[in-house]
């Protein structure tokens, strides 16, 4: 057998063996069979497994375009791009992590962020507690900061939303803030939160949202007040159950709420 349809054949095992171990890390647990850590632990050799599968896939693809002959294409092509994917997802999360400031409490108002109530009872025995963590001093590059101020410094762009409505086009009895809730409200919705609870009057939505792989869940509540008589506020506060860093994802999570807006 050519050592080319050795090496795909070889690149799409290794896939399959990486591929299955990935999941066992991940949908074990999402279903509570081990801590987060624990999962992180088992998905390493993943990585390692994945990184032999797209070096054997990429050796496939540069032999068979030098001898101009695609034997074992079916197994090296699917390696090589499953192993690329597989890979990709896990070490683009250490990137982001990197990036990322140590923080996993991020709200656009960083004096007064909006509380969580609904959601006290399903954040009981998480390890990080419910409230902001603004205040709360961190140490990032042997300097004492806080966390409202690494995120004023690492994402400047997230502040509360404010607009004006003319009042010509509200419905019959409805104000600027009734208007600019019902307009969170959906937004909240099109991004496939979990609404928990909403109070159009108080103008507050609880939600969650939940990742796919490994079934961390984050916490999110919106809150819309009225700002004179013809605006509205919208702030916007994600929270992380687990973690002292989130890979930027509530961060990312409060920018594309606010876009939607």
């Amino acid at each position: 057998m050519p050592y080319r349809s050795i090496a795909a054949r070889l690149s799409f095992g290794a896939f399959v063996v990486a591929l299955v171990i990935a999941l066992v890390a991940a949908f074990g647990t999402r279903l509570g069979f081990w801590v987060y850590t624990t999962g992180f632990e088992i998905l390493l050799p993943a990585v390692v497994i994945g990184l032999i599968a797209v070096l054997a896939g990429a050796w496939w693809l540069a032999a068979a375009l030098r001898n101009n002959n695609s034997e074992g294409w079916r197994w090296g092509f699917a390696g090589l791009i499953g192993a690329l994917i597989l890979v990709w997802i896990p070490l683009n999360d250490a990137r982001r992590a990197y990036a990322a400031p140590p923080i996993h409490d991020i709200s656009t108002d960083v004096e007064f962020a909006p509380p969580f109530e609904v959601l006290l009872p399903l954040r009981k025995g998480s390890p990080n507690g419910p409230e902001y963590d603004g205040p709360k001093k961190v140490m990032l590059e042997g300097k004492i900061t806080t966390v409202a101020e690494l995120q004023k410094k690492a994402y400047p762009e997230i502040k509360p939303h404010a607009a004006l409505v003319d009042p010509h086009y509200l419905p019959e009895g409805a104000t600027p803030q009734s208007y600019w809730f019902w307009r969170a409200f959906e937004r909240a919705k099109r991004m496939g939160w979990n609404i928990v609870a909403f109070d159009a009057k108080r103008g507050r939505i609880e939600a969650t949202d939940t990742t796919l792989w490994f079934g961390f869940t984050d916490d999110i509540v919106v809150r819309v007040q009225q700002a004179g008589s013809i605006g509205a506020r919208v702030d916007v506060r994600s929270k992380s159950r687990v973690g002292t860093f989130d890979y930027g994802r509530n961060a990312q999570r409060v920018q594309e709420y606010l876009k939607s807006l």
